[in-house]
């Protein structure tokens, strides 16, 4: 990843949560001497920082690193096994009913 990139979501987060720089280093507790560094002079975020930071929006720091193409849809990194690949086949088969259904049932066994 480089330093736009990176520069570039954190923007876009800032004007998504109305913030500016300082309010956002404020709030976060993260100088603002080194959020003027991610934005203006291209540096990248530790790893400490990046949590701090995944923590502050509510996104995953897979998103910081634009490893994610929305805020909630994780880039597959791996390709999907051949069960998976199927179970998403089945599911897109289903009308709206049924999928809601589906979500129920897996987020039930979650809970347990």
């Amino acid at each position: 990843m480089d330093g736009s990139k990176f520069s570039d979501i954190l923007y876009r987060l800032l004007r998504e949560n109305g913030l500016n720089r300082k309010q956002f280093a404020e709030r976060s507790g993260i100088p603002y001497p080194t959020v003027v560094g991610w934005t203006n002079l291209g540096r990248l975020p530790d790893f400490v920082a990046l949590e701090k930071i995944a923590d502050f929006f509510g996104c995953s720091v897979d998103y910081l690193m634009n490893r994610q193409d929305d805020v909630g849809n994780i880039t597959v990194v791996r390709p999907l096994s051949e069960d998976e690949t199927r179970l998403v086949e089945y599911y897109k088969r289903l009308d709206a009913r049924q999928q809601q259904a589906v979500k129920n049932l897996i987020l039930s066994m979650l809970d347990k």
